[in-house]
């Protein structure tokens, strides 16, 4: 099958044919990938941000039919819809027995052990699964846990941004800050993620949702579908954490990081009521460090670190489901453009331009 390729950082991602092994284990499926979308996350290995084995093949929000199973798997069957999230858990460990299998310990016994035949290779050689995903492939071999069904109902190419953008996004704002009727809430970053953010608050009943980010194209789908109540220009407005205060009665409730740059935690603290909250849901990078007054803390402001929205795929990813069926979460606004495999590098410098939403690759 054909994948994208990354073979180092900072490189062009390389169109390949790439093998796949003919037998499963007993607790993997296999799924004819349908839509992957293009994510900030993908961005940071190719910019060299995160550091991870190469080759390797990036993507981790997918969606896909599943064409077989392994000989344990009982539950998922060919022909079902299923949405591909990076969230691949053990189901044993300490963290998955707490209903949290965001923060599963013990991701290495949903791999292939080594000496095992790779799931993806190119004449013997492996090539990596980003997340244990790689969602840029026509193909995915993946655990069983990788995977949830959907409603058949539910668009494939819509229901990719479930995996990662929706389900982050939505969760960071419902699930892990609780935010809560009357509240009031800014989120600094307005691409697939930061509005969910906002999407996410909005369906809370947040009183106030102020988004920010430099894209005018942006702003406008924070406030016209996505729930924001106010918007900020952070390349028009001096003072990005003043104008936030201003707009919410002294500071906001919560705050939503939503970009992955380090300095724009103390703005998100400087943005922040006293006792105010800052929900750090960017990817920073491997080597980022972050610094703050310390003022802040003697303030009772907090910072709090977000992977994933909590998610549980099997439970929540049916319930975004639901609610887009119902009419009442947006998703199609989020799709700056859908686009073939062959101009992945186009959507990759479409991201990295900060151009659009969702850019969505459509098999």
């Amino acid at each position: 099958m054909r994948a994208a390729v990354l073979y180092e950082p900072h490189g062009r991602l390389r169109l390949e044919d790439v093998d796949t092994p003919d037998e499963l284990r007993p607790d993997e499926v296999r799924v004819r990938t349908a839509a992957v979308g293009l994510c900030h996350s993908d961005l940071h290995v190719i910019d060299g941000r995160v550091v991870r084995p190469m080759p390797v093949v990036l993507g981790h929000e997918a969606s896909g039919v599943v064409t077989q199973v392994g000989s344990a798997v009982a539950d998922v069957r060919p022909g079902d819809h299923v949405v591909a999230c990076f969230v691949v858990f053990c189901g044993r460990c300490r963290m998955c027995r707490a209903g949290q299998p965001a923060m599963c310990q013990d991701r290495e016994a949903t791999m292939r052990a080594p000496g095992e035949e790779p799931r993806l290779s190119i004449a013997g050689r492996e090539v990596h699964q980003w997340t244990n995903i790689a969602g840029f492939a026509e193909e995915m071999v993946l655990h069983r846990n990788a995977v949830t069904v959907i409603d058949e109902r539910m668009p494939l190419d819509l229901a990719a941004m479930l995996g990662c953008a929706v389900a982050t996004g939505v969760g960071s704002a419902r699930k892990v800050a609780r935010v809560a009727p009357g509240d009031a809430v800014a989120v600094i970053g307005a691409g697939g993620v930061g509005l969910n953010v906002c999407q996410g608050a909005a369906l809370a009943g947040a009183g106030i949702i102020v988004a920010v980010d430099r894209s005018p194209h942006r702003l406008a789908l924070a406030r016209e579908r996505f729930g924001a109540t106010h918007v900020v220009d952070a390349s028009a407005e001096q003072d990005v954490a003043a104008r936030v205060r201003e707009l919410s009665d002294g500071g906001a409730d919560h705050v939503f990081e939503a970009v992955g740059v380090p300095g724009l935690v103390e703005t998100a603290l400087d943005a922040a009521v006293r006792g105010g909250s800052v929900w750090a849901v960017g990817v920073f990078g491997d080597a980022a460090r972050i610094d703050f007054p310390a003022s802040h803390l003697h303030s009772g402001k907090g910072v709090h670190g977000v992977r994933a929205g909590s998610l549980e795929p099997q439970g929540d990813i049916p319930r975004l489901v639901e609610e887009y069926l119902r009419g009442s979460l947006e998703l199609e606004a989020l799709v700056g453009e859908r686009m073939p495999l062959e101009d992945i590098n186009r959507g990759i410098e479409a991201l990295t331009a900060g151009a659009g939403a969702r850019t969505l690759v459509v098999f």
